[in-house]
């Protein structure tokens, strides 16, 4: 009984520390992402205002900010242009719509919107760079 107890105890702590290792248990449930590594540095949250650039013009959001970096390279190698792809369509099956997807721009960005089973409209930029900057805007009230 004690060694199993204390056996539970390792893999709970173990789990716990390989929690917050992963993108899609950093960032809120709804929002689907890659499960690839994150940085080391994690992912902050604050509350402020962003702006998201559209095909024809830029929105401005205020609201809870999630920001995160992807070590995609494993999954989909050094070309940023790949890596882009490959992560707007893992968001694309969990439910994102592509706003704006300009692969040629120097860093490559994407701009993406959901809409949750509350409906309300979360915002997604992608950037990549050496790792993919990933933020994500939860709109609230000012």
């Amino acid at each position: 009984m004690r060694r199993s107890l204390a056996s539970l105890f390792v893999a709970a702590f173990i789990a716990q520390t390989f929690t917050y290792a992963y993108a899609a248990r950093t960032y809120p449930d709804y929002a689907s992402l890659p499960k690839v590594p994150i940085g080391a540095s994690g992912v902050e949250t604050e509350k402020r205002e962003v702006e998201f650039i559209l095909r024809d013009k830029t929105e401005v959001h205020h609201g809870r900010v999630w920001v995160g970096y992807l070590d995609y390279q494993k999954a989909w190698g050094e070309n940023r242009r790949d890596a882009l792809a490959g992560i707007v369509s893992e968001m694309q099956k969990g439910g994102w719509e592509v706003m704006l997807r300009d692969e040629p721009r120097n860093p490559p960005l994407a701009t993406l919107k959901l809409t949750t089973k509350d409906n309300r409209d979360v915002w997604a930029s992608v950037e990549v760079l050496d790792q993919a900057r990933v933020l994500m805007l939860e709109p609230t009230a000012r």
